[in-house]
Formats: C-alpha cells, sequence, structure tokens
C-alpha cells in the first residue's frame, strides 16, 4: 500500500462525519444484537437488552463509548425523536388528545407531591436549594431536558448540573429494569402500566425503554402521557423563575437581570419542537396520508428507539455515580418514590389501574 493512500484512509479516518458515522454503527449493531435477543427472551425485550448492553460495553472499554468525537450523545438524542415522531405517525390525534388531556390532574398531583419532597427533604439533608430544584424539577418532568432548561436561570454551578444529571439518570437505569417487573407484580393492565411509566419514570428515553418492554400498547401510552409532561417544563421554568427570591438568598440588581434574561431565553429553548412534529406526524395520519403504512411506520419508530437506547446505555458510565454524593442520592431516591407512589396511589383510587 502506497503512503498516499495510507494517508488518505487516515486523513478520512480523523473526518468528524467518518466518526460520528462509527458510533451510529455502533449503536445499530447494539441494536440488532438487542433485537435477536429480545426474540429469544420476549419478556425482557429489544430496549431493555439495548440499554443493558450499552452499559456493559461503556463499563467495560470506557475508553470506547467517552469518545466524544462518536457522537453518542446527539445520536441517542436525535433517534428518540426520530422514533417519537414516527410513532406519532401510527396512532390518532384524538387518542393523543383524549390521553395527554386525561393525564393531566394526575400529573398534577405527582409533581406537587415530588416538588414538595425534593424541596422539604433536600433542605433537611443540608443540600444546596439550586441542587434540589435541579432534583426536583428532573425527577418530576424531563431529567436532562427539564434541568438544563432550569440551570441557567436559577444560575446553577457546573457541580450541580452534573451532580443532578447523575441522580436522574441513575434512577432512570433503575427504573427500566424494575418499572416492568413490578408493573407485572402488581397486575397492571396495559393502560395502568403506560400511564404509571409516563408519569413515574424520569427520561423520555427510559419511560419508552420501560413501556414498551411491558407491551407495544403500554409504551404508546407511556409516550403519550410522557410528552404531556415533557411540555410542562415550561410553566414550571416559569415559575421557578419568579420565585427566586424565595428559593435562595438576594442577589444583586445586576444577577437579578441576568436571571430574567436567562429565563425569558430559556423559556424559548424549552419548546419541544419533536413534540409538535408528533402531533403533526399524528394529524396526518388521522387524515389518512398515511394509510395502510401506518404499521411499518410503527415498526420503523421502534427499531430507531432501540438504536437511540443502545445509545443511552453506551453513556451510563458507573464510576460516575460515585461521584454524585449519598445525600443527592437519597433525595433523587425518596423523590422518585414519592412519585412512583402518589401516581399509583391515584390510579388506584379512581379505579384507572
Amino acid at each position: 500500500m502506497s503512503g498516499s493512500t495510507v494517508a488518505v484512509q487516515s486523513g478520512i479516518a480523523t473526518q468528524p462525519w467518518f466518526r460520528r458515522g462509527l458510533g451510529l454503527l455502533l449503536c445499530i449493531a447494539i441494536a440488532v444484537l438487542a433485537e435477536v435477543a429480545g426474540g429469544y427472551a420476549p419478556l425482557v425485550g429489544a430496549p431493555l437488552f439495548a440499554i443493558a448492553i450499552g452499559v456493559l460495553i461503556a463499563n467495560a472499554w470506557p475508553a470506547l463509548s467517552q469518545q466524544k468525537s462518536l457522537g453518542i450523545s446527539d445520536t441517542s438524542k436525535l433517534c428518540l425523536k426520530v422514533g417519537i415522531v414516527l410513532l406519532g405517525a401510527s396512532l390518532d390525534l384524538g387518542d393523543i388528545v383524549r390521553t395527554g388531556l386525561g393525564s393531566l390532574p394526575l400529573l398534577a398531583v405527582t409533581m406537587t407531591a415530588g416538588l414538595a419532597c425534593a424541596l422539604l427533604l433536600g433542605k433537611s439533608l443540608g443540600i444546596d436549594w439550586r441542587m434540589r430544584c435541579l432534583i426536583g424539577i428532573g425527577t418530576t418532568i424531563c431529567g436532562g431536558s427539564a434541568i438544563a432548561a432550569l440551570a441557567p436561570v436559577i444560575r446553577a454551578k457546573a457541580e450541580e448540573i452534573a451532580y443532578s444529571i447523575t441522580v436522574v439518570f441513575f434512577f432512570n437505569m433503575v427504573a427500566v429494569f424494575t418499572f416492568p417487573a413490578l408493573g407485572h407484580l402488581f397486575g397492571l393492565s396495559d393502560n395502568g402500566f403506560g400511564i404509571w411509566a409516563g408519569t413515574a419514570v424520569n427520561d423520555t428515553s427510559a419511560v419508552v425503554a420501560a413501556g414498551f418492554a411491558f407491551s407495544q400498547a403500554a409504551g404508546t401510552t407511556a409516550t403519550i402521557v410522557k410528552l404531556t409532561r415533557t411540555t410542562l417544563i415550561i410553566p414550571l421554568v416559569i415559575g421557578f423563575g419568579l420565585s427566586l427570591a424565595f428559593l435562595g438568598k438576594a442577589e444583586d440588581s445586576g444577577d437579578r437581570s441576568a436571571g430574567k434574561w436567562a429565563l425569558g431565553k430559556r423559556v424559548y429553548a424549552a419548546v419541544p419542537v419533536f413534540i409538535i412534529l408528533f402531533v403533526v406526524a399524528a394529524a396526518a395520519n388521522t387524515a389518512g396520508l398515511i394509510g395502510s403504512h401506518a404499521m411499518r411506520v410503527q415498526m420503523l419508530g421502534r427499531v430507531v428507539m432501540v438504536v437511540a437506547l443502545a445509545a443511552v446505555g453506551l453513556q451510563g458510565h458507573w464510576r460516575a455515580f460515585v461521584g454524585a454524593g449519598s445525600r443527592p442520592l437519597v433525595l433523587g431516591l425518596v423523590t422518585w418514590f414519592v412519585v412512583a407512589a402518589s401516581s399509583l396511589a391515584v390510579q388506584n383510587w379512581s379505579h384507572a389501574l
């Protein structure tokens, strides 16, 4: 092989698009393995296998999965959003509206209980008010997305953001593997489990994994409830921004101005475009534009989601959890338990299980 050929190949290997392509291929390979394994163990399912295989690789070969040039994080976000939009293209808009609106009273209860627990218990544990807010909104709303939206508004420090995201991600992993088993143990219906997962599991990726691991119908319901829950980022970010004077110590006027400016920017940035596309896709299906292709589109969306979950697993580095410390983990655990328990309690009271 000539020196010029080697130089060309070496140059291609260092290109960003090539490195990201390798990262995508790794996620696809994991997804294929997960689909095969899910075929042999349907009670576990491809979504759980995808995350489990990703986590094993992340911790067995940390140097590989921590290569930022592979774009694993971007792959997980993009594929998850694309998968959700494709799922919308197989649903009826009327069903989405009924499920979403029907979940709002339950979401109001679980969010209120979770935020109250995070703020009050966190104070008794001596956890800084900013981290209490981040863990509270991350647990009750939308995991890392909610934390990212709130952090600039309350002027959170980098380590507080990292710790809170780590805590939320840890319980995402726990939920993915425990919720389906608990759902079967409790004898929940597909609709009951979907609502429970949609209200009580932190991040969208974990909701998708847990929901579809239980059943296709549960996964669909869980996704719709979770997307409804995600839209509530906006009023909560506004509420936290307006409550800064009560949550923390008085700041100087310059910081307050910066906080108001950050509030406006984050409210604008928190508008979930992929949810709008999800609704548009469902409207297209309701209008008959998808037609007989709806089932194929749904299957494609499921495959894309499994690729996204493989990328999520590749970001599960257990050593990062050690750095979060014990008190934030305790706060995250109790807050998560309160949200999950209140969801089950309200559903049981209303005979929705």
